[in-house]
């Protein structure tokens, strides 16, 4: 048995459980409820690890998880460039204007009210 992969979210390692029990690869998770003691024991220690149970299967495990991994972070970088382009940086520009305007026209409102 070999760790292959450990993470403090266990949705993550439930996910590439699922991606590795699909490609028959034969899994197991340890430390599953172990967040249960986190307090008592080292928060380190009882973040949930997915282990393959073959040796033989560590290294395509790796690599699947590799890649899944790499192409969700290839995705992070077209949404990062998507945030800088130039028409979003305009549409946020334009976006706060209106919130100072917005915020004004009340504050206007509530010194007349204040007045009367």
């Amino acid at each position: 048995m070999r760790k292959v992969y450990e993470d403090k979210d266990m949705t993550m390692v439930s996910y590439y459980r699922a991606l590795l029990e699909d490609e028959g690869i034969p899994t197991l998770v340890k430390n599953e409820y172990a967040q249960l003691a986190m307090g008592e024991v080292p928060f380190t220690q009882v973040y949930p690890e997915l282990w393959v149970d073959n040796d033989i299967d560590y290294s395509a495990a790796v690599e699947l998880i590799r890649s899944v991994r790499d192409d969700s972070a290839n995705e992070k970088e077209v949404l990062v460039n998507y945030r800088r382009s130039k028409s979003m940086q305009a549409v946020m520009w334009i976006g706060t204007v209106m919130i100072v305007l917005i915020l004004t026209w009340a504050f206007c409102g509530f010194i007349k009210f204040l007045v009367s």
